[in-house]
Formats: structure tokens, sequence, C-alpha cells
């Protein structure tokens, strides 16, 4: 009986919930955020960022801790312009890990508790099940 151990890789992929709007229409921290108006960034203050438009009103955007906040002060915007970064890129949360082979005599062991807790799970739902009958015929 030989047994060959060794490493297989395997992938997970997780939902992270990207690029969500809330029902009240704002976005949540997994949208890259953009400037609202067109003019020039005159403060950041934590994650305010007050634009100045060229009529001199002002126009200051709440942004949600995430992405990193790419303008400076001082430099002009559009309107579109992204001021932070897409914290999207790089795949959907996919790592790369390795599993190693068990010895088979667990991998049974494993197996023979794995189907004993079904059992035991499905009897439990059919008794269940026959008791609520037994309460209904019975006018509980």
């Amino acid at each position: 009986d030989k047994v060959f151990f060794g490493k297989g890789f395997i992938y997970f992929g997780g939902n992270r919930g990207r690029g969500q709007v809330y029902p009240e229409g704002n976005q949540s921290n997994n949208n890259q955020f953009f400037a609202e108006a067109t003019g020039k960034v005159t403060a950041i203050d934590g994650l305010k960022v007050t634009i100045t438009t060229k009529t001199g009103g002002e126009k200051i955007q709440q942004l949600l801790p995430g992405a990193d906040i790419v303008v400076e002060v001082g430099e002009e915007v559009s309107k579109g312009d992204p001021i932070t970064t897409n914290p999207n890129v790089g795949g959907f949360g996919q790592i790369e890990t390795e599993t190693i082979l068990q010895d088979m005599n667990r991998i049974y062991a494993y197996c023979g508790i794995a189907f004993s807790l079904f059992i035991c799970q499905l009897t439990l739902v059919l008794k269940k099940k026959q008791f609520e009958k037994v309460q209904l015929a019975e006018g509980f």
C-alpha cells in the first residue's frame, strides 16, 4: 500500500458586495468617488473635500473610508473626475491557498462522522414533521 501525500491548490473567491448603492441613493465605501463640480480643490479635511467653483460657490463632498484620496489642495478638477482610488481594482477577493492530502483513515473517519451527523439531522427533521402532524390531528 503506497500512499502519496502531497499538496494541491484550491481557489476561494468571496463576494465583497462591491459597488453597492444604499436605498437613499448614497454610495457605499466600495465605490470610487468622483468630483461633483468643476473647480479648484481648496480644502481636504479628513474625508471631506471642498471644491470651489469658478463662480465662487463651495461644494463640500463627504467621502467614506476605504479608498484613498488622489487629489491635492490647489488641484483643478472637472465634474466627474475621480477624487479617490477605485477600491474594486484587483479581482473579486480571490485568494490562492494550498491544501495537504491527509492520511486516508482520517478522511474516512471524517466522512463517517459527516454522514452520521447528516442522518441524525434528517431523523430529527422527520420526527419534527411527524410530531407536527400528530398535533394537527389532535387539534392543538
